[in-house]
């Protein structure tokens, strides 16, 4: 009796991914189970293991490294065919897993990868599911309770595209279970999301034009706090539309022979590193306010609870400044946020007829697709010249 894993990449791919398969053989006899999926770019083929770079690394490697010491146990070699070898590593009943246990060390997963905004989808559809249904094991969610859920919302005044966003982060979640094996596919969403229609358009971004970038530099008796928010966004825009929690979180190290060098907490573990020229206006605010004790440029605590408070206080001062300035944000106002701020620099770029490639490399855009991901980086003069023409 032998057992292996290996990623299949015959049977093709499903969702861009390739089954990860448990394989039992005895006496010309196999049986096989899908314990999880895979891109062959996460899969190190030698060793048969996830890598490090794979979203489910942690839980995956566990059971694989698992089933790998169940394998080499006289018990297991004892068996006399191939279903009991199966049933030895699954057991021969699938144990029942609630599903809020495993949604909260989902949440937890994507925290310490630090997607704190997809953990956040994740907690607020999970509150809202706990009070319609306070335990539910994976076997409990079918097609009835989620009607049953969906109507729910529907009665509480919710719109269909708030209800839709609860059900697709359930969704995720309940897929990643299904992905990991711990539950059957019994297809609940199937059709679910028919009687939600939502107005698809095209989002028109909220953005500053260049007078109401110019009102800002120029803004004078503001108070400390003001003058420290509109600082913070106009170094976002001088970096090239920085994300606020980057520049929050900005490192000494980081700054490096005149460049500041990002990762964007955003994407997380598909982030990458990309530069960006220090410009003068912005040399001007980090030396501003550069700390001496820290490590970090800017001297405010530095965790998720004090970066959400700095950011929600950040904002309030931003809208103050905004309305006593009477500044308008394009095409039909809106109010003056740390994302408008990257609208603004990307729709700038545009009328400035940048090319779209150096503004995503300007910006850090994550990369979605193989020709993207292989072209060769702009060079650093061209990318400076375009960062200076759009701040100018």
């Amino acid at each position: 009796m032998k057992a292996t894993v290996k990623l299949y990449t015959t049977d093709g791919l499903s969702n861009g991914l390739y089954p990860v398969k448990l394989i039992v053989t005895h006496q010309k006899k196999i049986k096989r189970k899908t314990i999880g999926y895979s891109s062959a770019d996460d899969w190190d083929d030698f060793n048969q293991l996830p890598k490090t770079s794979h979203d489910d690394f942690e839980n995956l490697y566990g059971v694989i490294l698992d089933y790998r010491k169940k394998a080499v146990a006289g018990k297991f070699k004892s068996l006399l065919n191939v279903t009991e070898g199966l049933q030895y590593f699954e057991g021969s009943e699938k144990k029942e897993v609630n599903f809020y246990d495993f949604a909260d060390k989902e949440i937890t997963r994507m925290k310490k990868l630090g997607r704190n905004g997809n953990a956040d989808a994740y907690q607020y559809a999970i509150n809202e599911l706990k009070k319609f249904s306070p335990y539910l094991k994976f076997n409990q969610i079918d097609r009835i309770v989620l009607e049953n859920f969906k109507q729910y919302k529907k009665e509480e005044g919710n719109k269909n595209t708030t209800i839709r966003t609860y059900l697709y982060e359930i969704r995720a979640i309940y897929n990643k279970a299904v992905r990991m094996g711990l539950t059957e596919d019994n297809r609940p969403f199937v059709g679910l999301f028919l009687d939600l229609p939502v107005r698809v358009r095209r989002h028109k971004n909220e953005y500053l034009d260049r007078n109401g970038i110019e009102v800002l530099r120029k803004a004078k008796n503001l108070s400390k706090e003001q003058q420290i928010a509109v600082d913070l966004t106009l170094l976002q825009y001088y970096f090239c539309g920085a994300d606020l929690v980057d520049v929050y979180y900005l490192k000494k190290k980081q700054l490096v022979n005149g460049r500041v060098y990002f990762t964007r907490k955003k994407l997380g573990v598909k982030g990458y590193e990309f530069d960006v020229k220090i410009m003068p206006e912005a040399k001007l605010l980090i030396d501003k306010y550069i700390s001496t004790e820290t490590e970090y440029v800017f001297p405010w605590r530095k965790d998720d609870v004090g970066y959400k408070t700095f950011r929600s206080n950040h904002n309030r001062k931003m809208e103050r400044v905004q309305k006593n300035l009477e500044i308008d944000l394009m095409p039909k106002g809106g109010k003056l946020t740390s994302k408008v701020v990257r609208h603004t620099f990307a729709t700038l770029g545009k009328f400035a007829h940048v090319d779209p490639d150096i503004l995503r490399e300007l910006m850090g855009h994550e990369r979605n697709d193989i020709d993207t991901a292989y072209k060769d980086k702009f060079p650093e003069k061209i990318r400076d010249k375009v960062h200076k023409k759009i701040i100018k």
